[in-house]
């Protein structure tokens, strides 16, 4: 029984690290803020009970006293538990208080550091804390119930770089407070908005100038004293700005198509229908699925279709490929277990790791799915069932050649529109499959995503168009 309180990272999901990942898999409870994204939690066990205790600024919806009395329940209770705080634990994060509560009910724990927006947020901005010749020191405060009286004592130096964490609100004071204490007013201040997100924003200025702005929380705010932190080179604004404006063609289902659109809006690329997927429901041996001890999902379209039949075989141990199908599944009240890796291979490993020779296993699969499942697991009783047929339905062409980057969703969609690709398409693979199958018929793969999920397609159409223009 240990608890693990874990650094989430600044807000991007892929910062977090290597260690905080495999305990965010292992872990039975995870109680989280608001400031974890929520997509680490997709990487949870099926089983793992989620626990929001986020805070808002000035509205808890739990108290610290209420997280500690959690804390120390689940603790008692699993052998796993794992507090997911944005950022790290030990700076500003009440870690210490945790820490406290566990040591005094005899609780075992480790601290597992993580980045903190502190130094992320200026990193992402392009703006160095310290730098040769300039300064050699930084101080962080918080602006949480800022205190003037105190400032002396908080801000001891005027020669090195300021960051100021929880201080949006509270800045104008903070402002006023450091022109008293000695600061030029032309000091230059940039506050970070949702720092290494899609929806990073800097708000820059003087001293002086920044002490009327409106700040919006969460942010963090640097304060150069020394001159040094200019912002020059905004390489990750620079990377959103890249992808700003592209078109972007993708074949979905008509509901897929709306969320892969809305995906794309939110880095500012506008989504073109490249042409739609063509479901056909399949007639299929219900009395396998009766008889079956596990059963693999392998798409959100299959959970739709037979979602009925799922329901009346709740009982089940159902494995999904990946987070939209577990998502479908627990929207009709199913836990899902779910891979590391997002692809067959990645399903093969997790069910040899939790099944035997006596189970029934059954995949619920389209009749398009690859063979790589049912190789892995010959030496099991896995029997794989076709429950639809995926076709290409209509082909919107025009869509296809008007498009800067295309989505390559499936080796389907490879097969049935790469003779469209033309010099100058960035071509995204979501899968090896999909890669391969592009490659067979002589199409040259940008990127192939790191995960089979749009976000990580939209990540790679990212890197990629940032890298042709030099980062530019």
């Amino acid at each position: 029984m240990t608890v693990f309180l874990v650094g989430a990272g600044p807000g991007d999901p892929r910062l977090i690290t290597v260690r905080g990942l495999e305990l965010i898999k292992r872990a039975d409870v995870i109680l989280y803020d608001r400031l974890a994204n929520p997509q680490l939690l997709e990487h949870a066990k099926g089983s793992c009970i989620k626990v929001f205790v986020g805070k808002e600024p000035h509205c808890h919806a739990c108290s610290q006293h209420d997280i500690n009395t959690l804390l120390s329940k689940y603790g008692r209770e699993h052998r796993c538990v794992v507090r997911l705080k944005g950022g790290d634990p030990f700076v500003f994060g009440r870690g210490g208080e945790e820490m406290d509560a566990l040591i005094e009910h005899g609780i075992p724990f480790e601290i597992v550091p993580g980045i903190s927006s502190a130094l992320a947020a200026p990193a992402y901005e392009g703006i160095p804390l310290t730098r040769r010749g300039h300064n050699a020191s930084v101080t962080f405060i918080t602006g949480h119930r800022w205190d003037s009286s105190r400032i002396k004592d908080t801000c001891p130096s005027l020669s090195g770089t300021l960051v100021i964490l929880m201080g949006a609100r509270s800045f104008p004071s903070i402002a006023r407070d450091l022109m008293e204490l000695g600061y030029a007013p032309d000091s230059f201040v940039s506050a970070i908005h949702n720092a290494t997100t899609y929806s990073q924003t800097a708000f820059n200025g003087t001293l002086e100038e920044m002490a009327s702005r409106k700040i919006p929380s969460p942010s963090i705010i640097i304060v150069d004293g020394a001159g040094a932190a200019c912002g020059r080179e905004r390489w990750f604004r620079n990377k959103l700005f890249g992808i700003k404006g592209k078109r972007v063609a993708v074949m979905r289902t008509p509901e897929q198509f709306e969320e892969t659109r809305a995906l794309l809006e939110e880095v500012g690329a506008e989504a073109l229908n490249g042409g739609t997927y063509r479901i056909s429901p399949l007639e299929w041996d219900r009395q396998a699925l009766e008889r079956a001890t596990h059963v693999v999902v392998t798409s959100a379209n299959t959970v739709s279709l037979v979602k009925e039949e799922i329901i009346a075989n709740s009982d089940k141990t159902y494995v999904a490929i990946g987070p939209a199908t577990r998502r479908a599944l627990e929207a009709i009240g199913i836990i899902a277990e779910m891979p590391d890796e997002y692809t067959s291979e990645g399903l093969g490993m997790l069910l040899k790791s939790i099944t035997t020779h006596g189970d029934a296993i059954v995949g619920l699969r389209s009749s398009m799915a690859s063979d790589i499942l049912s190789s892995m697991l010959s030496y099991l009783h896995y029997t794989e069932i076709p429950v639809y047929d995926v076709g290409i339905g209509e082909i919107n062409e025009q869509g296809i050649r008007d498009a800067d980057v295309i989505f390559f969703t499936s080796s389907a969609m490879a097969n049935a529109i790469s003779h469209l690709v033309q010099d100058g398409h960035i071509c995204i693979s979501i899968g090896p499959q999909t890669s391969s199958a592009l490659r067979s018929r002589g199409v040259k793969v940008d990127m192939e995503s790191s995960s089979s999920t749009i976000p990580s397609m939209i990540s790679a159409a990212m890197d990629v168009i940032y890298s042709r223009t030099g980062g530019g």
